[in-house]
């Protein structure tokens, strides 16, 4: 029976497993990453430490399970990665992660020099900060010495590939989320890059995820503790094998991550550009012929988590979250870390709006958690205002451990979710890229479908259901109202990095 090695390299942690042709996880290790912040407002990812951590637990999971030849090794990466290389494609600088805020400092300058391209509709990316293309101009005025030094740009997947393979190449995936790699004609655009002295021989080769094939390089090979001679998947980003891994790649189905970040997309095959003018969805390219259009949060688990480390523990499978009583609500925005909104976006911050000295630690955490879910309506509202319906949801990452999220999410949203049976299954939505690509499976799309047979489905509570579409037009307005307070209340900062 064919075995796949993933890599599975998030944000926060780092996981490996083995998944047999059947789908089945065999083993599987995980650690978290360790992000250097030398500098306000920095925030990376050592390439060196990676590869350390990398080598180890493949070793542990291939001992664990007393295997020693696979058949492919495939990895999913986060997207928004930039690393700086010199002539030899040596690394100058660390990967950067999605909490990197350094482009903020001149995301002003940034939209000036771009003010007459239409970046959204060559690339899908709306005007954020926490794009390649913003970094890329945020060292171009900032730190010009390390710009001029670098040669060659890479992100993780570009870097992971080219020390597995020896090829300096990214997938489809991966680069549509870099606001310089054009849509409609599918390559790194020159005229984007060339406004910062850029040109599109120092980014790697782009090629499909989901069918690109390599070898894996003797060195690697041998640290790893593989007997054979295995084959590289190039494989896709993070969110996107999570998406294959739960079988949503049919019509009107559509995949929410919650995990410390959170996101909703729904298969299409066309990319989806918001009429609006906030250009809520950013259309990411899986291939050539399918897309995942929708958007995404910064804040999902990580308010959660912030409540509970800076203010107070409390119960999150408690059945008092789920009642949502007859007093005045509490409502959060819940964006700590500001947010992937073009009109909001990089000022954005914490609110709870209403407090009462009747609240309890239940209903903030209560508040938080709608707060996020309210946020993937806004989304879910942008994609059927565009013509792309929603009629089941499919639901994974490590959010769905507090049993009663997936429930606030259904009846906030009013749409019947499916939670799988696995817990790693963005482990297995790589696995099954691999497995088709070599021609074990026919598609992608009737393997996944077997995936979620033995899932639960979680059904809107149809009583509170007009209570949450009276809340969320109130949160709407909440935080469209605040949203302008955000730039003004930023500028009263005394201590910028």
């Amino acid at each position: 029976m064919a075995t796949a090695l993933v890599i599975d390299l998030g944000t926060t942690n780092l996981k490996v497993g083995l998944v047999d042709e059947s789908c089945e996880v065999i083993s599987v290790r995980s650690v978290p990453v360790n992000i250097i912040n030398k500098i306000s407002g920095e925030a990376e990812h050592h390439p060196n430490e990676l590869k350390i951590l990398i080598t180890t637990l493949c070793k542990e999971v291939l001992s664990e399970s007393k295997i020693s030849e696979v058949d492919y090794l495939v990895a999913s990466t986060y997207q928004f990665g930039l690393m700086l290389l010199d002539e030899d494609k040596n690394p100058i600088t660390g990967i950067s992660v999605l909490s990197d805020i350094r482009s903020q400092i001149t995301f002003n300058e940034f939209k000036n020099q771009y003010s007459d391209i239409d970046i959204y509709n060559r690339t899908g990316c709306p005007l954020l900060s926490p794009y390649q293309l913003p970094r890329l101009f945020y060292f171009s005025k900032r730190e010009q010495q390390l710009f001029k030094k670098a040669k060659y740009f890479a992100d993780s997947k570009a870097f992971l590939f080219e020390w597995l393979t020896g090829e300096f190449v990214t997938d489809m995936s991966t680069a549509a989320a870099t606001q310089h790699y054009n849509l409609q004609s599918f390559c790194w655009d020159e005229e984007l890059l060339n406004r910062i002295g850029l040109s599109s021989n120092q980014f790697p080769e782009v090629k499909e995820g989901t069918s690109y094939l390599s070898t894996l390089k003797e060195e690697v090979r041998i640290a790893f503790g593989i007997k054979n001679k295995a084959k590289v998947l190039l494989g896709v980003y993070d969110g996107a094998a999570l998406a294959i891994g739960l079988g949503a790649l049919q019509s009107k189905v559509g995949i929410i991550n919650i995990g410390t970040s959170a996101m909703l997309r729904l298969p299409g095959t066309k990319p989806a550009f918001d009429k609006d003018e906030n250009k809520r969805i950013q259309p990411y390219a899986l291939n050539s012929n399918i897309f995942l259009n929708g958007g995404a949060l910064n804040n999902a688990a990580l308010p959660l988590n912030w409540l509970r480390k800076n203010l107070f523990d409390v119960d999150l499978q408690d059945s008092a979250v789920l009642q949502i009583g007859n007093q005045s609500p509490l409502f959060c925005l819940p964006y700590l870390t500001s947010e992937r909104d073009s009109k909001i976006g990089p000022y954005a911050s914490g609110v709870y709006f209403g407090l009462r000295q009747y609240h309890t630690k239940v209903d903030l955490a209560r508040a938080t958690m709608e707060g996020v879910a309210y946020s993937m309506r806004y989304i879910c509202d942008a994609l059927q205002e565009n013509g792309l319906m929603v009629s089941e949801l499919r639901m994974g990452g490590g959010g769905i451990q507090i049993k009663n999220w997936p429930q606030i999410f259904a009846n906030i949203l009013g749409i019947e979710i499916t939670i799988p049976k696995g817990e790693q299954m963005a482990l297995v939505g790589s696995a099954m890229l691999a497995f088709v690509a070599d021609g074990l499976y026919k598609d992608i799309t009737t393997l996944g479908a077997k995936m979620t047979n033995n899932g639960s489905r979680i059904l809107p509570d149809e009583k509170v259901i007009p209570i949450h579409n009276e809340r969320y037009l109130f949160f709407k307005k909440l935080r469209e109202t605040i949203g302008p307070l955000y730039l003004e209340h930023a500028t009263l900062a005394k201590n910028k990095f």
